[in-house]
């Protein structure tokens, strides 16, 4: 999958310049940077890009974005092709939120749930959408370490059977090692790609951002 001729300016300041970036189709792929060097950014300018081409985009951002009217059932049914029956529906719902253990929040509103599990729904809401692309913004770092690896192993499988194209931006050295097929460590400004490769580069990548 191709990015390219990305550009952002923040005031005076340019973040990307004619950015290009090639990841791996149907493969688990990571941008690694410092924190604040405009990986979010680039993640909002995919999904722009990738939309504006008709591709279906699930998107777990930092913040849950939920409706706060809607109930958490409602929340998740949105996101389900309307030419679902009723039973298929209940079902999806029901197993994600099994999955992730929290099918005690179907009938709650967001504000009746704690960070963590707000996270939850924002993950089952991305994960039971019919995407081709899944973005990932740090979706981890609310949950406890079973409910992580539960996820993890559930992104892997989707990405086997589905042959679906993930991007995930993370801080954490094991879960990267744990679940991506290609790195790319983004540093400077304007930002550049200072490194690529496989997991196995992934120890070298860390010692250059605390360097």
């Amino acid at each position: 999958m191709f990015i390219k001729d990305v550009n952002v300016k923040y005031d005076n300041k340019v973040i990307y310049n004619n950015f290009t970036i090639e990841f791996e189709d149907e493969k688990i792929n990571c941008i690694v940077g410092s924190s604040g060097c405009g990986k979010t950014t680039l993640l909002n300018c995919i999904c722009e890009k990738l939309i504006k081409k008709n591709i279906k985009v699930a998107y777990v951002f930092q913040e849950d974005r939920l409706l706060p009217w809607k109930n958490i059932f409602d929340n998740l049914k949105l996101v389900i092709k309307s030419k679902c029956g009723k039973e298929e529906v209940n079902n999806r719902i029901e197993d994600i939120l099994n999955v992730l253990e929290i099918s005690e929040t179907k009938f709650l509103y967001p504000n009746e749930l704690s960070g963590g599990m707000k996270q939850k729904v924002n993950i089952a809401r991305a994960l039971i959408y019919d995407f081709d692309v899944l973005l990932l913004d740090e979706p981890f770092r609310s949950l406890d370490m079973k409910i992580k690896n539960k996820v993890i192993d559930l992104i892997r499988t989707i990405n086997k059977e589905k042959k679906t194209t993930i991007i995930l931006v993370s801080h954490d050295k094991d879960e990267i090692k744990s679940l991506t097929d290609r790195v790319f460590l983004l540093k400077g400004s304007p930002v550049e790609i200072i490194e690529k490769g496989n997991k196995t580069i992934v120890d070298n990548i860390f010692s250059s951002i605390i360097r």
